[in-house]
């Protein structure tokens, strides 16, 4: 048997389609909010208090910083104030029934926050991978969506250093088999570029600004 899942997902910039009175007509039948980082907190309160649903984030490289330290603070606010507001970094979050792999940060270009090597980020995800393969034995697929700030290495990313994608990401969507990788980072300023990519049974979606997606999730699937 099938569930139907309506997410809103944010990015890079305040929509303000999103941040406005209306929200709640235009999304009223959103089950669920991801940020893909680069975003303010207020804004990300905002979205979670007037939908009254669970939000999950990532950190991008304009964030503050993914310390330890940052980390806790967030966690206090989501416990405190705004249950599943939080960020996730390297972990999988179960939330509203679907598993959520996060991936923060960008390609590092100027030693700024959140910025790592792609021969890193490839170390880390080599690390996460015996964790990933016997949850694809299991459930078919090792999560549901992976939330990252950046695209993977030649889809969607940019022609310049700082909007260059790990290339780490290409091989991790055939390892996991999600029904979508979602990114933000590369801003997109004209309607008719490209947003959305098949990569095998993966949907590659840059969701700058906004983007409302719909998952069909069949419920024994990455549990």
């Amino acid at each position: 048997m099938k569930r139907k899942l309506r997410i809103l997902c944010v990015a890079d910039e305040v929509d303000l389609l999103v941040y406005s009175s209306q929200i709640n007509e235009r999304f009223a039948d959103i089950d669920l909010v991801l940020s893909a980082g680069d975003l303010p907190d207020e804004y990300l309160e905002f979205i979670a208090s007037m939908l009254n649903r669970p939000l999950v984030s990532v950190a991008g490289n304009h964030d503050r910083s993914d310390s330890p330290r940052d980390r806790e603070s967030l966690r206090y606010i989501s416990d405190q104030q705004r249950p599943g507001l939080g960020r996730i970094r390297f972990s999988i979050k179960k939330e509203s029934g679907i598993s959520i792999l996060g991936l923060p940060g960008s390609i590092r270009y100027n030693n700024g926050q959140n910025q790592y090597s792609d021969a890193w980020m490839t170390c880390k995800i080599i690390c996460m991978l015996p964790r990933l393969l016997i949850r694809r034995l299991l459930f078919g697929r090792s999560v549901d969506i992976i939330l990252a700030h950046s695209p993977p290495r030649g889809i969607h990313d940019g022609g310049d250093p700082a909007h260059t994608g790990f290339s780490a990401y290409r091989w991790l969507i055939r390892v996991a088999k999600p029904y979508y990788f979602i990114h933000g980072h590369v801003h997109l300023y004209d309607l008719q570029s490209l947003r959305e990519l098949n990569v095998g049974d993966t949907a590659v979606v840059n969701v700058y600004g906004h983007r409302v997606i719909t998952l069909l999730k069949e419920d024994r699937d990455a549990g």
